[in-house]
């Protein structure tokens, strides 16, 4: 195998989206002698085993001894969606990676990460947070983040100097424009990839604000550990009437947020 391949997230940037593109393109991908486990297998044979000895299943040796590349594909290797404490937004985001260059002993890497506008990350990684955590108001999310210094520069930064490879950066706002583009800049190929999946699992929308207000209600009455239920009821089932969109920033702090991404944009050259 001549190069190793990670797609990093971040999280809520159509991931799961093109992982099951790829996922079903697999195929074609084989044929190019790429290889591409799947998010499933990914996380059962590496990210749950970043800090644990990884013995290599029987796909990746294959995909080892018959591919000239390896595709890794998941944001839960710059870490999850926890409340935010630091400015760095994975705070072990250097450690994760060293312990994945050290399991995989691959000199030549490519890292591919997609950034977005702050305000609709941070709202929509809350949501996702609560698919998965116990129940904490979005005021108790973000208590220990200062919001008017979110920048995209030390997540980078950081993967940089643990991978030691520069990372191709891509704007969530453009990818949607020409798809085909955006996976063949991660694959290094240009092929024509299948469609991807149907369903809530692959497309997660933000929350409603009657649907947090429900949530809210939910976790003064009920143990906080029903949240992930009933966000998952929500996710499966269309709202009756129009949603409100969640929108729990300042007018302030949103401007604020909308000056940080054109800063973190125009110092990346993605202008």
């Amino acid at each position: 195998m001549d190069n190793l391949i990670l797609h990093l997230g971040v999280h809520k940037t159509a991931t799961t989206y093109f992982q099951s593109r790829l996922y079903n393109s697999k195929k074609i991908l084989s044929d190019n002698r790429v290889g591409y486990l799947g998010l499933d297998a990914t996380r059962r044979a590496i990210t749950s085993k970043l800090h644990d000895k990884i013995e290599m299943s029987d796909e990746l040796k294959d995909i080892y001894s018959t591919s000239k590349s390896l595709i890794i594909s998941d944001e839960n290797i710059i870490g999850g969606t926890e409340r935010i404490t630091s400015q760095l937004i994975y705070p072990d985001v250097y450690n994760r990676l060293v312990a994945l260059k050290k399991k995989i002993k691959h000199n030549n890497v490519e890292a591919n990460i997609t950034i977005r506008d702050p305000e609709a990350y941070l709202i929509s990684r809350y949501c996702e947070y609560l698919r998965h955590y116990r129940f904490v108001s979005i005021g108790q999310y973000f208590d220990s983040f200062n919001l008017n210094d979110f920048s995209w520069n030390p997540l980078l930064s950081t993967i940089e100097e643990a991978l030691q490879c520069k990372v191709n950066v891509t704007c969530f706002e453009n990818i949607f424009e020409d798809e085909v583009g955006y996976l063949n800049s991660i694959t290094n190929l240009d092929i024509d990839y299948a469609s991807a999946g149907e369903g809530s699992s692959i497309k997660r929308s933000k929350i409603s604000l009657e649907s947090y207000r429900i949530l809210e209600h939910l976790a003064d009455h009920y143990p906080a550990h029903m949240t992930r239920k009933l966000v998952n009821m929500m996710d499966n089932n269309k709202q009756k009437g129009k949603p409100t969109p969640l929108r729990p920033f300042s007018d302030e702090i949103s401007q604020r947020l909308k000056e940080n991404y054109e800063s973190d944009k125009k110092k990346l050259n993605l202008l």
